[in-house]
């Protein structure tokens, strides 16, 4: 039982550095004013990806840590 909340703990805290990376790289590419259609094709090429190779809870979280950095991401520029 220690073994299995061991691995999922390091699963949640794999997701959260992930998270992390990606939260940087779209501060970095709104920091360097690079149009919001560029770091709209980024997440979308991100979602879709993760929809290829995830399924279930991680890809659930994954299409989630998306939807928020997108929220952040004017569409009408």
């Amino acid at each position: 039982m220690t073994k299995d909340r061991k691995a999922r703990n390091m699963g949640f805290l794999t997701i959260s550095a992930i998270g992390v990376v990606m939260g940087a790289i779209v501060d970095s590419m709104r920091a360097a004013q690079l149009p919001n259609e560029a770091v709209h094709h980024f997440l979308d090429q991100l979602e879709d990806g993760f929809s290829q190779v995830l399924y279930g809870e991680p890809q659930t979280l994954m299409l989630g840590l998306v939807f928020v950095l997108r929220r952040d991401v004017a569409s009408n520029d």
